[in-house]
C-alpha cells in the first residue's frame, strides 16, 4: 500500500482546499515580511503548483505525473481557483498564463551592509479574505473531486490523492459531527494503492500557543477539543511519509503520526505542505 510508482500511466493527484474567510486578513510574518494570512497561504499554494509543474519537466517533454485542483472557500461560496471545474492535468495548467508577481526582500548582512533581492512568483490565483468559513461545503466539493478521480479506470492502481486543507478557524456551516462525517467520507475513498490522504492544517497568529505538527497519539492526550477534532478528521500518515516527518519533529518521534498541524506558523505550514508533496516523489 502507498507504494505505487508515479508514471504517466499511473499519475497521482493533489487537492488544496484554502480557507479564504475574513479572518485571513490577519497579519503574519513570512520570512522577514509582514503580510496577511491570505497572502502568505496564496504564495505557498501558488509556489507548490509551480514546483509540481517543474518536477514534471523532462528534456523531451512535460510529463503528466499529477492532476491538481485548488478549492477556495469563503463568504458562503466555494470556488475552483484554477478557473475550471474538476482536476486539471499538469499540461493543462502549464498552458495557462498566470500573473507574474514580484516580491522584494531586504537581506541584512551587517549594520552597514544590506541588499535587496527580488523574487518572481507565478500567481495562478490571487489572495482573498472575505466573510465566513463554509468548510463543510468545500469538503463536499473535495469529496466529489477525489471520488470522480479515483473512479476513473486509468487511476485505479495509482498512488491515492493527497488533500491538504488549510484554515485558520472553525467551520461556520457544520457542527463537529458533520465535519467528522465529511472527512471520513473523503478518507474512505480509495485506489488499489490506498485510501485518500487528508491533511488538515490550522494556522495561527498567536505565538504563545504551542504548535503541534503530525502529532503522535500521546501528544493528543489532554489536547483541546479542536485539536482532537482535527486529528479525528485527518489521516494517519502511511510509512512513506515517516522519514520526512521524523526529520521535522526530531528525536523521539515515532509513528503513527496524524496528518494534522495545529496552531502552525506560516513557516511550519510550509514544512507540512512540503512533506505532503515531496514524500510522493517515486516518479518514473
Amino acid at each position: 500500500m502507498y507504494s505505487q510508482e508515479i508514471t504517466r500511466q499511473h499519475r497521482t493527484a493533489f487537492v488544496i482546499a484554502l480557507d479564504q474567510s475574513g479572518s485571513m486578513q490577519e497579519s503574519v510574518r513570512f520570512g522577514k515580511k509582514l503580510m496577511s494570512k491570505a497572502e502568505a497561504v496564496a504564495i505557498i499554494a501558488n509556489a507548490l503548483i509551480t514546483e509540481l509543474i517543474d518536477r514534471c519537466r523532462r528534456t523531451d517533454s512535460l510529463r503528466n505525473y499529477y492532476d491538481i485542483a485548488v478549492v477556495g472557500y469563503a463568504n458562503d461560496s466555494v470556488e475552483m481557483l484554477l478557473g475550471q471545474d474538476g482536476m486539471l492535468s499538469i499540461d493543462e495548467i502549464a498552458k495557462m498564463t498566470p500573473q507574474r508577481r514580484v516580491f522584494s526582500e531586504e537581506e541584512q548582512f551587517s549594520e552597514q551592509s544590506s541588499a535587496i533581492f527580488q523574487h518572481t512568483l507565478n500567481e495562478w490565483f490571487a489572495p482573498r479574505a472575505e466573510g465566513n468559513t463554509p468548510m463543510y461545503e468545500a469538503l463536499l466539493r473535495v469529496r466529489d473531486l477525489v471520488a470522480e478521480w479515483c473512479a476513473r479506470s486509468e487511476n485505479h492502481q495509482s498512488f491515492p490523492p493527497v488533500v491538504i486543507n488549510i484554515t485558520d478557524g472553525e467551520a461556520s456551516d457544520c457542527d463537529d459531527n458533520e465535519l467528522r462525517d465529511i472527512c471520513s467520507q473523503i478518507k474512505r475513498i480509495t485506489t488499489d494503492d490506498g485510501n485518500v490522504l487528508l491533511i488538515n492544517i490550522h494556522i495561527s497568529t498567536d505565538s504563545r500557543l504551542p504548535a503541534i505538527i503530525f502529532p503522535m497519539p500521546d501528544e493528543l492526550t489532554g489536547a483541546g477539543r479542536y485539536l482532537r477534532l482535527l486529528a479525528e478528521c485527518s489521516s494517519i500518515m502511511p510509512s512513506a511519509f515517516d522519514g520526512p516527518i521524523h526529520e521535522l519533529k526530531g528525536q523521539g518521534a515515532t509513528p503513527p503520526f496524524f496528518g494534522v498541524g495545529y496552531n502552525a506558523s506560516i513557516i511550519e505550514l510550509l514544512s507540512i505542505v512540503n512533506i505532503g508533496s515531496r514524500s510522493v516523489t517515486n516518479m518514473q
